[in-house]
């Protein structure tokens, strides 16, 4: 919500419309989301998970709010693990670390989710130093990282959606796409060693999109 009202700010919106249009879309929303929740956690058991909290379902955010709920109601707080915490990130400040913020929610994220960030911030820096190399000014720079923004995003809401309708299909008893097609599971979403592999080849394409599309607007934009 915070981001959602510093854009409207940049591009002059009316403070008291956006308050009125965030109350409405929450609202919305509490109705609607409910039901991916419930797919996916009810998805995760059928593949032989234990739902919402499973290895393949993780939920870093809700543990952590429930660990320190858990930790406070019942008088179990590590203390001690808190303030070496928060003197880390005083000391993060102190250094002037790019994003303190990132390094912390990398301490209680999954590996996966930690290893896609480190991955667009290599990518991020590679182009950031393809830029140096060209000389781009500082307008050619925020074209980039805009469209680098929007693709990555795009992935984000795509990865998502994706999620849902497999969880929805092996909800409905379909483990594989060949099976829905075929009749056959030659081929199953989870515990696939060839899954693995093509997971693999794919997000190889994603990195090359990332690259190549922001870097082939500047191109357009500058021609």
């Amino acid at each position: 919500m915070i981001q959602d009202l510093k854009v409207g700010h940049l591009i002059g919106g009316t403070p008291w419309k956006m308050e009125v249009a965030e109350i409405i879309s929450t609202v919305v929303v509490s109705f609607v989301l409910v039901f991916p929740i419930i797919i996916l956690h009810e998805g995760n058991i059928a593949a032989g998970g234990i739902g919402i909290g499973d290895t393949a379902l993780p939920a870093p955010q809700a543990g952590l709010m429930a660990q320190l709920a858990t930790g406070i109601v019942g008088g179990e707080m590590p203390w001690g693990l808190i303030i070496i915490g928060m003197f880390f990130s005083v000391a993060l400040i102190m250094i002037k670390a790019p994003a303190p913020m990132l390094i912390a929610v990398g301490m209680y994220l999954p590996f996966d989710t930690t290893f896609a960030i480190f991955v667009g911030g290599m990518l991020k820096l590679a182009s950031d130093k393809f830029l140096m190399k060209r000389n781009a000014d500082e307008k050619q720079k925020t074209i980039v990282e805009n469209i680098g923004i929007l693709v990555a995003s795009g992935f984000i809401a795509g990865e998502a959606l994706t999620g849902v309708l497999l969880a929805a299909l092996v909800l409905l008893g379909i483990p594989s796409i060949t099976s829905l097609l075929t009749g056959q599971n030659a081929f199953e979403f989870t515990g696939s060693a060839m899954g693995g592999w093509l997971s693999i080849l794919i997000f190889g394409i994603v990195i090359l999109g990332l690259i190549r599309i922001p870097l082939s607007a500047l191109k357009n934009k500058v021609e």
